[in-house]
């Protein structure tokens, strides 16, 4: 009778110590940050590779931040996010994780908007034929040498690269990317911009290339109707190749040539083009800065 007794007493302290572990599954619930009044912003947490969150629970809010940028935040460390957690933001619609050490990332398709900048960011993981909705995605600041990610994401609207890896980019990546109205490119280490065959960007507006390392450009096959701002500034640009300024680029604007190494004959011909459209040469930086050239067509030196 008494061992009998201890086993029962065994068994009832087993079922508390179970139930208590349950009601703790999703014990550890993050809490919104009261530093901002629209987003929720989450702070003083870490994650990383092969952690086991399932004892947290996420807030269920449509725009989620981690970290505190731009302020100094310490404390929060974010450097990966895996499908686990993927899966459980996907009421997130917009995500702000600047500064936070991120590398890799599963994007879920609900997200919307993704602002990412300021990390060790190199690998952004998309699942072939899932319904992605994102529109707006700033990768500026990162570890990026590859962006295969962008032939899933044809919802895209801007797409900000500024100051990462990259040193060859096809642009037939963006053959999907039909509503794609900004895309800066600048700050990189690009040498080559390929195109195979035809490409038609109808609502690209703005396209930035300047602080690369472009030799050549040739834009005869693009057919960007709605562009108005092109930026090739501080490259080594020898040339510009297009079928005609008004084929490629008939509603443009503005295009920023400064610090080249233009050919004079090519710089010339490119030039009268524009001036016939309306559209005039401009300088991207300061003219004081410039080192002197002996020759120059509207202002931009040639060689």
């Amino acid at each position: 009778m008494i061992l009998g007794a201890e086993m029962s007493r065994n068994i009832v302290l087993c079922f508390l110590v179970t139930v208590a572990c349950g009601a703790s599954a999703y014990g550890r619930k993050l809490e919104c940050s009261e530093h901002r009044e629209m987003e929720c912003e989450i702070s003083n947490f870490t994650i990383v590779e092969s952690m086991d969150l399932s004892e947290y629970e996420f807030p269920d809010h449509p725009h989620l931040a981690f970290g505190t940028y731009p302020h100094s935040d310490d404390s929060t460390y974010v450097v990966t996010i895996g499908k686990e957690l993927a899966d459980r933001l996907q009421s997130t619609e917009k995500l702000e994780i600047q500064n936070v050490s991120l590398q890799t990332m599963v994007l879920w398709t609900n997200l919307r908007s993704l602002d990412a900048s300021h990390n060790y960011f190199f690998e952004l993981i998309v699942e072939p034929g899932q319904n992605y909705q994102l529109r707006e995605l700033n990768l500026s600041y990162n570890r990026f040498q590859s962006i295969e990610f962008v032939q899933a994401l044809p919802a895209l609207r801007t797409l900000d690269l500024r100051h990462n890896y990259l040193e060859s980019l096809s642009f037939s990546l963006f053959d999907m990317a039909t509503e794609l109205w900004k895309l800066n490119l600048a700050n990189n280490r690009l040498q080559t911009i390929s195109t195979d065959g035809s490409l038609h960007l109808p609502r690209l507006s703005t396209l930035l290339l300047h602080d690369n390392l472009l030799s050549v450009l040739d834009a005869s096959e693009w057919r960007f109707s709605m562009l108005q701002e092109l930026n090739v500034a501080r490259n080594r640009l020898r040339y510009l190749s297009m079928c005609e300024v008004n084929h490629s680029f008939p509603h443009l604007q503005t295009l920023y040539l400064d610090e080249n190494r233009w050919e004079c004959g090519h710089l010339n011909a490119t030039i009268r083009q524009l001036h016939q459209l309306g559209v005039k040469a401009m300088a991207y930086y300061d003219t004081e800065d410039q080192e002197h050239c002996n020759t120059a067509i509207d202002e931009i030196c040639c060689y």
